[in-house]
């Protein structure tokens, strides 16, 4: 029976990285923060790997933790970190994938920031991306780059574009999953940017830190099992991203009509063709040193 309380439910959901998944273990075992509790989702990989990893530390888990081994697999990232959600019995939640890290201070902060302002949501941290490669036991690192939205909270707008938080740096609020419901399993990519979306329609998610807290690690030339899926299943991210939007275009049209759709469609059209027309002159005169001259006759 573990000693600490469970404010925090942390889920991993690993498959077949049995090197990252150990390292993604020690980081959440390193955190100031103890009192959360461990859920592992194997999402179809083999089973013995991640159960020694996990013996290995049983003195320091001391109760903390419990593993769900999926035979053949969930069917997607989404779906298996739903399962490990579901299981949550603290007053937060967050996904920390296998080949992801935090700073010590991580939940000490997070949390904090969450106790301090009953009205938000979430929290998400200040996330900077980590370039890496694997090189038998080791990862070694190739270079950093920051990967934040600006401002003070994640909004609408920042997200509109494109995903701005990764699962490594956002605190949930458990209710909040009752609330607007999970991750959609459905979405075998950007499941986390959808479930985004409807978080900050939901309610206020402030951005934490002065200093990054959360690493998003990313190893673009890895292949097979040591990829990210941001590479890896790129087409996968092109595709499922359109299906968001088209589901969200369709709920539009079938409340307000298609008609503004069709007038702005157009409008950005000529707009981008008119500058780009200009832009293209202005670079020609520019080339010719501006010696064209318009004369009357």
């Amino acid at each position: 029976m573990s000693q600490y309380r469970e404010r925090v439910s942390v889920v991993i959901r690993t498959k077949n990285r049995e090197r990252l998944f150990a390292r993604a273990l020690d980081d959440v075992l390193a955190q100031e923060f103890t009192e959360w509790h461990l859920i592992v989702v194997n999402d179809g990989g083999a089973s013995a790997p991640i159960d020694t990893v996990l013996a290995d530390r049983e003195r320091a888990l001391n109760g903390r933790a419990e593993v769900i081994h999926v035979d053949g697999g969930t069917g997607s990232m989404e779906a298996a970190a739903n399962l490990g959600a579901q299981r949550a019995r603290g007053e937060f939640v967050i996904i920390h994938d296998d080949d992801d890290t935090w700073a010590p201070q991580f939940l000490r902060v997070m949390v904090k920031a969450l106790d301090a302002d009953p009205d938000a949501v979430a929290a998400a941290a200040r996330t900077e991306i980590i370039f890496e490669r694997i090189d038998g036991d080791r990862s070694i690192e190739l270079g950093r780059a920051p990967f934040v939205p600006p401002g003070e909270m994640v909004t609408i707008y920042d997200l509109l574009q494109t995903n701005r938080v990764v699962p490594i740096g956002l605190l949930v609020r458990r209710r909040v999953y009752d609330e607007i419901g999970w991750y959609d399993p459905a979405l075998k990519a950007v499941g986390d940017w959808e479930f985004n979306l409807r978080l900050v329609r939901h309610g206020h998610v402030p951005l934490v830190g002065e200093e990054p807290l959360a690493y998003w690690h990313q190893r673009p030339h890895a292949t097979g099992a040591a990829s990210n899926s941001v590479f890896g299943e790129s087409l996968d991210h092109m595709q499922f991203d359109r299906l968001v939007r088209d589901r969200a275009i369709k709920e539009y049209v079938d409340r307000n009509g298609i008609g503004g759709l069709l007038y702005l469609s157009k409008y950005i059209e000529e707009t981008v063709r008119h500058y780009s027309l200009q832009q293209t002159i202005r670079r020609a005169m520019s080339r010719l040193g501006g010696n064209i001259r318009f004369r009357r006759r």
